[in-house]
């Protein structure tokens, strides 16, 4: 066995009393390894890795980086010591250009010192090419899709000189072929001899790419395998602690009326003519590649971005100039694809952003919140959807785990008892155990009577769970399949069917 390059050993680490890391031993054994690191949300990954990266301070134990003492005191050591990270949230100045985002500390500059955009945008046009994307280096940030940023993202951390790089998630929010992209870098960052530890709730991209597998659960490694003599199933019984039969739950539904009704609807450029319906009772799929409109159709029903022409009707109605809160005035509820943006108030606690979309509810005289429903309801869906906090419903949105963060997004809707459910990515960055949960109340809402249009860049879940699938490509809509007629290859076709 070759020799680590960098070793973990007996690291604990607690917070407010609770102990989240117990004595994780752990190793990256040789250069161009790859390493996969699973486990359920909250189980301990971002404690660990922000330990790695000077974040955050061991209570106890020690690194080991080289065969030499390793102990950052913050990200800029990390970064020295040849370490570069790829979160799961992206770390970009949205008002900023691609370019500016890629060298915001080591700037290309001229002979003189004076900064060069020139060479600036050169470099990061190379950059960005690297990983398959041809965009000019001065485009805004905040004019990108969620997928485009994120591979923003990933050519910022892959062009400094890493000796190894760390991937959290880094494939949350691309399609199928820029996934392949990244995949041929990392094999070939792995041939130049760079090592990686590759964080992922995807089992299936974890098994190809990785030569072992670490497991944690509740602050433990469970195991460190060869990838080769590891099932899928068997990690999964290692992460939760118990086997999942069924990965998706779907139940036969019975489509009822329409509730919510789209007519010619078409939008700044981004989608043109859609049409379809939602029945109470239903969940249907919306797939497509990135850049298809997806998002962007969601964002123009819910009055997020502006409608050019076309009718939304709500239980035969015509809705004329929708808006967010007209919206949730109706029971119509929207999870968008940007949680840390658009889904959470980061610095409020978990309980204040449950209970976000339902205040008008929880209303008492002059206006004043009802603090013991406020209380109760909070806890009620943190138990519902066994989302881990250390301090209870007082503990910050931003200093839970990616996958806990998405679960208070969805709780925060499920306490409005939705109608009609927009969900868009649902379960990006959750892991599969949390996603048997989404699912499961997903079912449970349509079964109550509720619509809920499912927007995935995963086939595999939405041919699991929903009734029908509705596939966008170039902006407008190429096909639509029923369960019997569910297909890999035939949605595909459909979304690759209008792209010129």
């Amino acid at each position: 066995m070759n020799e680590p390059v960098l070793e973990l050993k007996r690291i604990s680490k607690s917070f407010s009393g609770v102990e989240v890391l117990k004595d994780i031993s752990v190793a990256l054994r040789g250069e161009g390894s790859i390493l996969g690191l699973v486990g359920e949300n909250g189980a301990g990954k971002s404690t660990m890795m922000n330990i790695l990266g000077g974040v955050l301070q061991r209570d106890r134990g020690e690194i080991l980086l080289g065969g030499a003492p390793y102990n950052p005191r913050s990200a800029m050591d990390a970064d020295e010591a040849g370490i570069a990270f790829i979160h799961q949230e992206l770390n970009l100045f949205s008002n900023m250009t691609i370019a500016e985002n890629l060298f915001l500390s080591d700037a290309p500059g001229s002979k003189w010192g004076v900064l060069s955009y020139r060479a600036m945008n050169a470099a990061a046009r190379r950059a960005m090419q690297y990983v398959g994307i041809d965009i000019s280096p001065s485009t805004l940030v905040d004019t990108l899709p969620m997928g485009m940023r994120q591979m923003v993202e990933i050519a910022k951390a892959l062009s400094r000189k890493a000796r190894i790089i760390v991937f959290d998630e880094p494939t949350t929010s691309l399609c199928t072929e820029e996934k392949e992209q990244l995949f041929t870098i990392i094999r070939d960052f792995s041939a130049k001899g760079i090592s990686m530890i590759y964080i992922s709730h995807a089992l299936d991209d974890v098994l190809a790419l990785c030569g072992e597998v670490a497991v944690l659960r509740d602050g433990s490694i469970i195991g460190q395998l060869p990838a080769e003599k590891a099932t899928k199933a068997d990690i999964v019984s290692m992460m939760v602690g118990r086997k999942l039969d069924q990965l998706f739950p779907y139940v036969p539904k019975h489509p009822g009326e329409v509730l919510l009704r789209v007519d010619s609807l078409c939008g700044q450029k981004a989608f043109r003519d859609i049409s379809f319906s939602l029945r109470a009772g239903e969940i249907v799929g919306l797939f497509g590649l990135m850049g298809a409109g997806r998002s962007e159709l969601a964002n123009a029903i819910y009055g997020i971005d502006r409608i050019e022409s076309g009718r939304i009707f709500l239980l035969g109605e015509s809705v004329r100039n929708p808006a967010p809160e007209w919206w949730i005035g109706k029971g119509v509820a929207y999870i968008t694809e940007n949680r840390r943006e658009e889904g959470l108030l980061m610095p409020k606690t978990v309980k204040e952003n449950l209970v976000l979309a339902n205040l008008r509810a929880l209303g008492g005289n002059l206006g004043a919140i009802d603090a013991p429903r406020e209380e109760k309801d909070s806890a009620a869906i943190i138990d519902r959807l066994s989302i881990k906090t250390f301090d209870k419903s007082r503990q910050s949105a931003q200093s839970l785990s990616g996958g806990n963060q998405q679960k208070v997004v969805i709780g925060k809707w499920l306490l409005t008892n939705p109608r009609v459910f927009l969900a868009d990515e649902p379960t990006r960055g959750v892991d599969v155990g949390a996603k048997f949960e989404i699912y499961s109340h997903l079912n449970a809402l349509a079964e109550d009577g509720s619509a809920i249009l499912f927007i995935s860049s995963e086939m595999e879940e939405l041919i699991g769970v929903c009734d029908r699938i509705l596939v966008m490509s170039n902006g407008s809509l190429a096909g639509e399949l029923d369960r019997e007629r569910f297909d890999q290859k035939e949605l595909l076709n459909l979304a690759i069917s209008r792209c010129y």
